[in-house]
């Protein structure tokens, strides 16, 4: 049946399907003789053209997705299976008594029902389409995303290997020389009881030094301890530990996340947060706490220009049937014809080289991986509240 349709029908099918399925096509009859396409094509994976459970046909496109290939199919041999009926109902005999205009009557509605059966199955093969191709560009972004984490991790993981060690001898060297500090305190002291002593103290300022040097070992030791906090922060953020699925306190990973944010805050900025208890959860913690930090980065970001009056707040609770995040902001604010597109991929209000516009969508399709979901409420000048809910 396949080779009986006219030529230049079939080459047109042909070219529509390889720009519909990115790939080079074939379309074979039951033989398994190429019709039109690019001849030599592995013969398997092939999809067969059936109407009413008989092979006319067969479709090769190696490099499509088998669903596409399927839905092609499908769609393919619904039109000629539509357009077959009508020719029939079209040619069927005409008595004598039926008068032209009758004719003519049942040929347009002939040819309407073939139209509105092709414009259906048009617009169905178009919203399959389309929906695989939104399918695949949040599979990419994942997959990006994935790999992102992974070189976050790792990197993680070195700078906690090559750091934490010379962390942890200079702290044991500054403890060292607090208490070789004491000493020299106890002999300055006796030496002021000397004759002359206490002039020869004096000559030196040796008080004052033994005082300074007592701040800045306490200074430095406070530093060193910060620096150990960051690499336990940023460990602990990109779960090094745990790559895989694992079950987990979430506010441990808002925790974690607020104190990334809170280093990108500007001094007298204030972040709070008020987290509630919660049912630990079964997720990919390191990518739950990268949705968290995209979306507390995004609200540092909108309070840059607040000063010391920009606000942070983070809160989390459970009412019974899901965990709830609310991170809400005093910042500038999304107008009403910028909210719809927070989420589009590439979409930033910043200036150039201050945002990739991926953090949001991403942050969205890892919270819809998990089941849940984000939204956005907004006032211009007043600030904004995003709502990040994960069901239990």
């Amino acid at each position: 049946m396949l080779a009986l349709r006219p030529a230049k029908e079939v080459e047109e099918l042909g070219l529509a399907l390889r720009v519909l399925l990115a790939s080079p096509i074939a379309l074979q009859d039951p033989a398994g003789t190429v019709i039109v396409g690019t001849p030599g094509l592995a013969a398997q994976p092939r999809v067969a053209l059936t109407i009413d459970g008989q092979v006319i046909g067969y479709l090769l496109a190696p490099k499509a997705e088998a669903t596409m290939c399927a839905a092609a199919a499908q769609v393919i041999a619904k039109l000629w299976q539509a357009q077959a009926h009508c020719l029939l109902d079209a040619a069927a005999p005409v008595t004598d008594e039926q008068a032209p205009a009758q004719q003519e009557t049942r040929a347009d509605a002939a040819l309407a029902e073939l139209t509105a059966r092709y414009t259906a199955l048009a617009e169905e093969f178009d919203a399959r389409v389309a929906a695989l191709v939104k399918l695949s560009d949040e599979q990419q972004r994942q997959s990006y995303q994935a790999e992102r984490l992974a070189s976050v991790g790792a990197l993680a993981a070195g700078v906690a290997h090559e750091i934490n060690n010379p962390i942890a001898f200079v702290r044991s060297n500054l403890s060292t020389a607090e208490t070789y500090l004491v000493t020299l305190g106890d002999l300055a002291s006796a030496v002021k009881d000397l004759p002359g002593g206490e002039a020869v103290l004096a000559s030196a300022d040796t008080e004052f030094t033994l005082e300074d040097f007592s701040a800045l070992l306490r200074d430095s030791i406070a530093g060193i301890d910060r620096v150990a906090r960051i690499v336990n922060d940023l460990k602990g953020f990109s779960n090094v530990d745990k790559p895989q699925e694992d079950v987990v306190d979430i506010n441990i990973l808002l925790d974690a996340a607020c104190k990334m944010a809170e280093k990108k805050l500007l001094p007298g900025a204030r972040l709070i947060c008020e987290l509630g208890e919660l049912k630990p959860l079964l997720c990919l913690p390191g990518h739950l706490a990268q949705a968290f930090l995209a979306v507390l980065s995004n609200a540092a970001q909108a309070i840059d220009g607040k000063g010391t009056q920009g606000e942070l707040r983070v809160r989390s609770s459970f009412d019974g049937q899901q965990a709830i995040i609310e991170v809400c902001d005093n910042g500038v604010g999304i107008e009403a014809s910028a909210l719809a597109r927070v989420f589009d991929p590439f979409y930033t209000t910043r200036a150039v080289g201050k945002g990739s516009g991926l953090g949001l969508t991403v942050a969205r399709d890892i919270v819809r991986a998990h089941g849940g979901d984000i939204n956005f409420d907004s006032i211009p000048g007043i600030g904004t509240t995003v709502t990040l809910t994960l069901p239990e």
